[in-house]
This record gives C-alpha cells, structure tokens and sequence, in this order.
C-alpha cells in the first residue's frame, strides 16, 4: 500500500510540477507499479483493452466527421442569434454548447464556437476573458448529461460493468437495483447533470461578468482589411432567399461583409434584413485568417468557381499566401490571361499590394511583382512552387478548412442514429459508436487518412495505463483503507450517506484538477466501491458520483482540454479560474448529493 500511495504522489508532483506529457508520466507510473509487484503484468495492461478505450476512440472519428462536413458550423448561426449584452452572450453561446457536448465530443465543439466567442467579444466591446471561459464551462457541464458526453463517463461505465462481472463470477449475488441496462446506462448520469448543467449556466449568466477579470482585447497585428475576397451565392444552395442575419454573415471572424454585387449594381453597406439572391456576388474584407474561415459556409462559393475547379479533394485542400516574384511568367499579366488555375493546380482568392487590398472581379486583376495572392490549392503545393522563379516566398494559412458541405446531412443522421441506438439501448455502447464511425468514414463524411488523425492517441494511451494504475489501487488495499477512513470521518462529524457521496464526489473533482477528469475516475473508481461495500449500500449512487466529479474541471487551466484552448485567447491567469470555478464546483457537487439518492437509493 505504501508503495502504491508514493508512485501516486510522484504522479501527482510530476503532473504538477513539470511539463511531462500526461500519457507518459502515467505509463511511467504503471510500469513503476509492476515492477514493485503493486499489480500484475498480465493485468496491469489489460485496460488498453477496455471497451472504454474503444468507444472514446469512435468518438473521435464521429467528431471528425461532423466538423469536416461543417455540419455543426450550419446550425451555430441559428442557435446564437445576435445577442446584446455580455450576459445575453453567454447564454446564447453557452446552451448549444452545453446540449451538444452531452452527445459529442467537448474538444472540437469549443474549437467551432470559439471564433465566434471571440467575435461576439469585438462586436459588444468586451473583453474575450468574460465570454470564453465560460464557453469552456458550458461544454465540461454538458458532458455531465449522458453516458457519451465525456471520456470520463464510459471509462467509468467500463469499470463497473468489469466490476459487476467479477461479483458475479465470485457468486456474489448483485441486485438489479446496482445495475443499469438499456437507455438508463445511457442517461443515468444525466440525473444530477441536468440539473446541475441548467444551475450551472444561469450562474455564469449572473456571475460571470462580475467574477472574471477584464483582461483586454488581443490585438492582431494583421490588417484587418488586408484582403477583398469575392464570393458568390450557389443558386442551389441554403442561403438563397435567406436574410444577411439568418445566413450568419454577421458574425463572422475578422470578416465582414462591404458590398453585394447584383445584376451590375454595387450596394454597399447593406443591412441585416437584406436578402439574399442566387448569383449574388458577396464582397467580404478581412484578414488572412477571416477569409480562410469563409471557406467553411455553406452555400457560397469563389467567384467564377474557380476554386471548385482545383484538382484536389477537400482532404488535401490548403490555403496559401505566395509572394509574386518579379521573374514569374504571369506577371503583366490579368489572372484570366495567366490561365492561374490550369498552371498552378491553384485558385487566387485574394490580392494584396504594396499595403493595399485589390479590389474588382478576380479574373481582370493584372498581376505584378510583391502581389501578395491569397490562393486555394493543394498541399503539394508548398513543395513545388513554395521557392521557384514564380514566387519569392509560400505559407500556409493553418485558420483554413474545406468542410464537405454536401455530407452534412448525412453527418447529422449519423450522429441521431447513434444516439438513438445508445439511448434505446438497441446496440452496446461500444458497437454503436464504432457503427457510426464507420458510416462516417463509408459515407466519406471523412476520408480513412483523417480518422486515423482525428484519434488522439495520447487520450487512449493515458486512459489505458490509468485503468492499470486504478487496478494497483484496488489490489492494494489503498481504496477499501480510504473508503474505511471516509466512512469513520463521516460517523464521527454525525454525517450519513450523503456526506459520503459528497466526499467521493469532491475529492474526485479535486484530483480531476490535476491528473484529467480520466485519471480522476480510475483513481477514485476503487474508492467509491470500498466506501458502499463498507456500509452495506448500492455501490451505483457513489458509482454516477465519480463520474459528477471527475467530469468538473473547473479549477485550473489544464484540468481539460478546452480550458487550455480558451486560456491563450482569453488572455486568462492561473488564479482566473477558481474565480467562476469554485461557484460551478459546488453546484455539482451540491446537485449530485441530492438528486442521485432520489433516483437511486442508497438501500
């Protein structure tokens, strides 16, 4: 016990205090259990093969496959409007993130909703500090509302099925009341999580613009007029007929709309009612980074198509901004005489000159010498032409992407199929996710060369060697001797059942700060069944507890994913996030004690 207690206290300081990878401080750790004889070889590793390990890695490619059909990049505008007030702000953008999160994955989720945080924050003149954590805060709660919502509920899940299989084949007799099958396994976390997601959000509505500090605009050193870029409106597609609002082009990042060319008039400064024709050409002006999220909307495309006409599929797609050199054979030259696209496998989006954006149809600009082109081409490109006699000098722009437009539909179907056989319980969890995964790869919402990418293995591999370190603590002692000493501390200050639900629950919340919400759940996992074996009690209520706590990062920056995403942008501190944390932590852990013995008594 005393060996296992110090490799999870050098786990603790090496997460703590240095810049280790997570997955491999805890495989360092699993291995050091081995060889001091804390656990097994031949069980330490079994949890690499953990059906939990499985689904997470379906999830992934699921949520891949929604974000390269920009399926979800079709219904944000919809769901944010144009709110007015800070407070409006972090509604608006907290509730889809909060409801999505509960069936995908909370990691690309912020990644989508977080320019348009940021441009909120512009357009209202508030700093991004007061919007983007509680971004981040919506999408953790939201992972509290079913089984798939966060990596932390299936792994689990995984463990107490793995320990209801042991109980049985000791013969001990386990009750259907410890048990959860069909669409229960699926939303019986949610019990406490929507409550504590609904309190959750209207306490940073109120609390947010007071608590979080004003850390300041980040100002870009980019022109934010750097480029004009021409667009026009597909006449088959979803925008036609639609008002400027309601097709979300006034919300865009570092973009906006100047003009709109129709049947050879120009109007400009057009309002938020103007609709939308077939064959309108949009004239946006942004910077480098805004126009390469243009290519993400549905329903509009370059002027003259010339950019569907690249000879690449959307997988292999970059967008590029190349230097003209003066030796370039297409100098002097209009882009349609240079015949651009045939030569170069490449689309011009955009020209920059000598400080100035170029404005008027693409196809008339004639190219000179320093032209800065903003181009949609391959990713060979950079290699072939990147430093030849055509250009002085070609970087990527990484902001872009090429969604499949087309398959978003089909990505959304995927997405409902899957959360109707995981809620009915017609499917195991783990053959549903993986079902989905791969209709998302056979229904090309996303190529194999992209799935394989979208897993992130590092997760796989922590989540794996965690399960290992959570079997030492079990076979150790460690958890029944912890779960005695919460059950004796709760006698002893007059406290019963709930006390110790709360216990479980906070000390798996405040572990989840600084060894994942994951390695939080297989370390309190042991713990959890020692404390409802020790008085007698339904092992589930402590059970849906981990996953409460483990599923609240709240406090620090590097608890989860999207807080470091958010923490750059945001401008944010260390202390920052106690700040909004600490409220939310206590609503979970408040929510939790009380609503889950009502659903699922303790005797």
């Amino acid at each position: 016990m005393l060996i296992v207690c110090a490799i999870l206290g050098l786990l603790v300081a090496t997460v703590i205090l240095t810049r280790a990878p997570l997955d491999v401080t805890m495989v360092g750790c699993l291995v050091l259990m081995v060889l001091f004889g804390a656990v097994p070889a031949d069980e330490a590793f079994l949890g690499f093969s953990n059906t939990a390990v499985l689904m997470i890695g379906a999830l992934f490619v699921v949520a891949s496959g929604l974000r390269q059909t920009g399926a979800i990049d079709r219904i944000a505008p919809l769901l944010i409007g144009r709110p007015a007030t800070p407070r409006a702000a972090i509604g608006r953008l907290g509730l889809p993130v909060l409801t999505l999160s509960g069936v995908m994955n909370t990691t690309p989720l912020v990644a989508m909703f977080l320019p348009v945080g940021l441009d909120l924050a512009r357009r209202l003149k508030v700093s991004p500090s007061r919007l983007l954590m509680p971004l981040s805060f919506a999408g953790i709660l939201g992972g509290q509302l079913t089984l798939v919502g966060t990596a932390s509920n299936i792994v689990v899940d995984g463990l107490y099925a793995d320990q209801v299989a042991a109980w049985t084949s000791e013969g001990i007799a386990v009750p259907d009341a410890w048990t959860l099958e069909g669409s229960w396994r699926f939303l019986a976390v949610g019990v406490s999580g929507v409550v504590a997601a609904t309190l959750g959000l209207l306490s940073m509505i109120v609390l947010a613009p007071v608590l979080l500090p004003d850390r300041g605009q980040i100002e870009s050193a980019e022109d934010p007029e750097r480029y004009e870029a021409r667009f026009e409106v597909v006449p088959t597609g979803p925008l036609v007929g639609r008002t400027i609002e309601q097709a979300g082009l006034r919300h865009l990042p570092d973009l906006f709309l100047a003009a709109i060319e129709r049947d050879g008039r120009r109007l400009g400064a057009v309002g938020p009612d103007e609709v939308l024709e077939a064959g309108d050409t949009l004239c946006f002006v942004g910077s480098t980074s805004g126009v390469g999220e243009l290519r993400r909307l549905a329903g509009i495309e370059s002027e003259d198509a010339q950019a569907s006409k690249v000879d690449a599929p959307p997988a292999i797609r970059r967008m590029v901004e190349a230097v003209v050199a003066p030796t370039a054979s297409f100098v002097g030259r209009t882009v349609r005489e240079s015949q651009f696209r045939t030569i170069y496998n490449a689309a011009i989006i955009a020209v920059h000159r000598r400080g100035e954006r170029v404005t008027g149809r693409i196809g008339d600009i004639v190219l000179e010498p320093g032209d800065v082109l903003l181009l949609e081409t391959h990713q060979g490109f950079l290699n072939s032409h990147g430093r030849g006699n055509a250009f002085y000098l070609a970087t990527q722009v990484d902001e872009a992407r090429f969604p499949r437009h087309e398959r978003a539909p089909l990505a959304l179907a995927i997405l409902l199929g899957m959360i109707v056989c995981l809620a009915t319980g017609l499917l195991s969890p783990v053959v549903a996710t993986w079902l989905a995964a791969l209709a998302m790869v056979g229904t090309k919402c996303v190529n194999a060369s992209m799935a394989r990418k979208s897993i992130d293995f590092s997760v796989l591999i922590t989540i794996g060697a965690a399960i290992g370190v959570g079997t030492a603590v079990s076979r150790s002692g460690l958890g029944d001797a912890i779960g005695h000493g919460l059950v004796e501390a709760a006698h002893a200050i007059g406290g019963g059942d709930r006390l110790l639900l709360a216990a479980i629950v906070l000390a798996t919340a405040l572990v989840a700060q600084v060894a994942t919400n994951f390695g939080a759940a297989v370390v309190l996992f042991p713990i959890a069944i020692a404390t409802a074996t020790s008085i007698e009690a339904n092992p589930l209520p402590f059970v849906l507890g981990v996953m409460a706590g483990a599923g609240s990062n709240f406090l620090t920056p590097f608890g989860y994913q999207t807080n470091l995403m958010v923490y750059g942008p945001g401008r944010y501190r260390f202390g920052d996030f106690a700040r909004l944390g600490v409220p939310l932590l206590i609503i979970v852990v408040a929510t939790a004690t009380v609503m889950i013995p009502l659903v699922f008594p303790f005797r």
